[in-house]
């Protein structure tokens, strides 16, 4: 069975997941369409097989038709309407501490030569960002959704907890582990312990700073994250948005601030003729829609200690 271009109409309990065939490892398309957990619906191996091949002859395409297409791209100045936005933000202390291994710049890049290292996008979350901003929105509101000072309006809360196990869910899928800390008993309230604390771990849950953030390496910017927010941004007509930009000027820079996808195919990003582009989501030839279900982030938190003796 050869799956549609565009699957059937989407219910209450599915979404549609906008997939890039070409850049994407076989085995990991074959993968993630396999946790769709469509049935019987769920297209043949050899049919994904055969639309993954026409992305491939694309891509090839393009890298001749297309070379240079993602370099040199144009960056410009913040407007002075976002400066008082960006002052705050660089303000916080959650920002500067997710951003202070390379140096950081702030600019309007251009979302037409945007590489990009994430190949599916849910098209719910991108339309309802197109729902929630007046087309054109207000440098104000631009710079608020690109560049937030606080943490989404999103669904969170604790669903398990067995013992020293903890289970939260969101329906933000940027929920993580963010930090541990050692502090004081007098710092924190807290409820009755087994003894006398002396000190306390806290482990923090909660969200990213949730930049649009690129990283800018050999005449390119690759995004680091923020890709379906750059999507609904170029469907609401805009090619330029503000962004936080890390500049690298060594593959060691390099390894500080991209994501494990950018560095272990960086060759793709930053070398190929032409790379996967955020425009790449609108060529009918690279595409393929599924129906998918609703999705939901699950982070446990596990805690193991050791007791020991030891001459010190």
């Amino acid at each position: 069975m050869k799956p549609p271009r565009h699957p059937t109409p989407r219910t209450e309990n599915t979404t549609e997941e906008l997939c890039l065939m070409g850049p994407r490892h076989l085995d990991e398309l074959l993968d993630l369409v396999a946790s769709f957990g469509l049935g019987d619906a769920t297209p043949s191996r050899s049919a994904l097989v055969a639309r993954w091949r026409e992305g491939v002859a694309e891509y090839a395409r393009l890298a001749v038709t297309e070379a240079g297409a993602a370099d040199a791209p144009t960056i410009r100045p913040l407007p002075k309407a976002m400066a008082r936005h960006v002052a705050r933000l660089s303000e916080l202390d959650g920002v500067n501490r997710t951003f202070d291994t390379v140096p950081v710049a702030f600019g309007l890049i251009e979302l037409d030569k945007l590489v990009i290292s994430q190949y599916s996008m849910t098209r719910a979350v991108v339309e309802r960002i197109c729902a929630a901003h007046p087309t054109p929105p207000s440098p104000k509101r631009l710079a608020e959704l690109c560049l937030p000072l606080q943490a989404p309006a999103a669904d969170f809360k604790l669903v398990g907890q067995n013992g020293r196990e903890f289970t939260f869910a969101s329906d933000a899928h940027d929920m993580r582990f963010l930090d541990a800390q050692v502090v004081s008993p007098t710092r924190v309230q807290m409820g009755p312990v087994m003894g006398h604390a002396q000190a306390v771990v806290a482990l923090s849950v909660g969200f990213s700073a949730n930049l649009l953030n690129v990283v800018r390496y050999n005449g390119r910017l690759v995004l680091n994250n923020g890709h379906h927010r750059a999507l609904a941004l170029r469907a609401m007509g805009l090619r330029y948005v503000p962004c936080l930009i890390q500049p690298c000027a060594s593959s060691t820079d390099l390894e500080q601030a991209a994501t494990s996808e950018i560095l272990g195919n960086a060759d793709l990003y930053f070398e190929s003729p032409r790379p996967p582009l955020l425009r790449d989501f609108e060529h009918p030839g690279l595409t393929q829609a599924f129906l998918a279900p609703h999705m939901r982030r699950l982070l446990t938190v596990k805690i193991e200690t050791q007791r020991r003796l030891l001459a010190i």
